[in-house]
């Protein structure tokens, strides 16, 4: 006679519906912020300033959508970051993948002090470095262009990017690459064929982190870039902010607008940037 499955006690139970109720009230921290924009951006100046606060929109409207779209220099600046964020990301993705192989596969002179150096780089407060690029970019003539942000975010983004490459890259066998060398291929040609396939999480990974702070850049942006021609979305959406008044539904209209490119970059990137986080942590 077969034994009566026994029910899970409460000692069980509580914990995990305790466990589900923190997650629930942390999920909803996080999303109301983005909630509360987008609700906003559908509202007028009148339903933005009520009192109390209302959830509801009584009268909802893209009024502010259709003027942040075709009466300001969003668009023209969305395409600005688009541009800069995307070839900046090629370009980090690219060099880096270059200096991490140099990491993972050679016992060069110095290569631990320089890996470790890497890391002044990366903690380097970017306040301090506003000066001194100044003063660069206009000797050489770089100022109000976008080779300015590029080349920026260029150098801010390498460091990371080549540390998380480089761990990815030590994982690999080497003896892949020794197979792929006999069969033919190059050195080079073994690392586009066999290391960065293998190593597809961790170039997203990188490739998403370089992505997003250029996209959200705005220091070096505000001070190099003096024209509306290539102005980013970030410094774009400062326009909305006068002296004395504030266009909230603008500004919420077009927080919306930034945020959707992030959404989407998420979305179709999710399991490879997971995948490349947890990799990360194990094979560093």
């Amino acid at each position: 006679m077969k034994a009566k499955p026994q029910k899970p006690g409460t000692h069980r139970i509580l914990p995990a519906v305790a466990g589900y109720i923190i997650l629930a009230a942390v999920i909803v921290v996080a999303l109301f912020p983005a909630l509360w924009m987008f609700i906003s951006s559908l509202k007028d100046a009148s339903e933005i300033f009520s009192l109390p606060p209302s959830f509801v929109v009584e009268h909802p409207s893209f009024e502010n959508y259709h003027r942040v779209l075709f009466e300001t220099t969003v668009p023209r600046a969305f395409f600005n970051s688009l541009l800069i964020s995307s070839t900046t990301t090629a370009l980090v993705i690219l060099i880096a993948s270059f200096a991490a192989y140099g990491f993972a596969r050679f016992a060069l002179p110095g290569g631990k002090a320089l890996s470790t150096s890497l890391l002044f780089g990366q903690m380097m407060p970017a306040v301090v470095l506003l000066v001194p690029l100044f003063k660069i970019y206009s000797a050489i003539g770089f100022i109000d262009t976008y080779r300015v942000n590029i080349i920026t975010n260029l150098a801010v983004n390498m460091p990371m990017a080549v540390l998380t490459m480089t761990a990815f890259f030590r994982s690999i066998p080497e003896e892949m690459d020794e197979a792929a060398m006999i069969d033919g291929c190059s050195r080079i040609g073994a690392m586009f064929r066999v290391v960065m396939p293998n190593s597809a999480p961790g170039l997203v990974t990188a490739g998403i982190f370089a992505f997003l702070n250029t996209w959200e850049e705005f220091m070096f942006s505000m001070n190099f870039v003096n024209s509306a021609k290539y102005k980013t979305l970030a410094v774009a959406i400062k326009e909305f902010k006068g002296q004395f008044i504030i266009d909230w539904g603008g500004m919420m209209s077009a927080a919306v607008v930034i945020s959707f490119p992030v959404l989407l970059v998420f979305l179709f990137c999710n399991k490879y940037f997971i995948k490349g986080l947890t990799s990360g942590s194990v094979k560093g």
